[in-house]
């Protein structure tokens, strides 16, 4: 009987022992994964943010009644994205794990978006705004930037 015993204590030990390293090893890869995922949103987030400036500028030099296109894709974390007129600012919104937090992109030149918002120094870059796939029209208007979504009509 004492023997029974012994091997059922040994068999609850390991048992233990691996729940033991399982567990907090679970915990660790979950936060890392975590942060990685986030840390891989800002870094798509930052990558749109700069496109859109970049190609700002560029349509800025080449002058008045130029346009491009580009079409992004917003991550499904983004909550909104707007310009603020009197900073020359883009900023995106977006979801994390300790609440939302913004990406602001300065620009260098005169910025503004196509849609007006009952804030005098905000507007928006698209009337509803939504993740996944955007088409974003930049086009030049002399003196500043205009940065709108293209809404395809129904």
């Amino acid at each position: 009987m004492h023997k029974k015993a012994q091997i059922s204590t040994e068999y609850m030990f390991i048992i233990g022992l691996a729940m033991a390293i399982l567990i907090p090893g679970s915990v660790i890869f979950y936060q890392y994964t975590q942060t990685s995922n986030e840390q891989s949103i800002a870094a798509q987030i930052n990558q749109i943010g700069k496109t859109i400036i970049n190609n700002a500028e560029t349509i800025y030099v080449v002058g008045k009644n130029s346009w491009t296109t580009l079409q992004i894709s917003f991550p499904e974390t983004i909550v909104d994205a707007y310009i603020l007129d009197s900073e020359d600012e883009l900023v995106i919104e977006y979801a994390t794990q300790r609440g939302v937090t913004q990406a602001v992109f300065f620009a260098d030149i005169n910025i503004t978006g196509n849609y007006l918002t009952s804030d005098p120094d905000r507007q928006d870059i698209s009337p509803n705004f939504h993740s996944g796939l955007a088409h974003i029209k930049i086009e030049s208007r002399g003196g500043y930037i205009s940065i709108g979504e293209i809404i395809a009509e129904k």
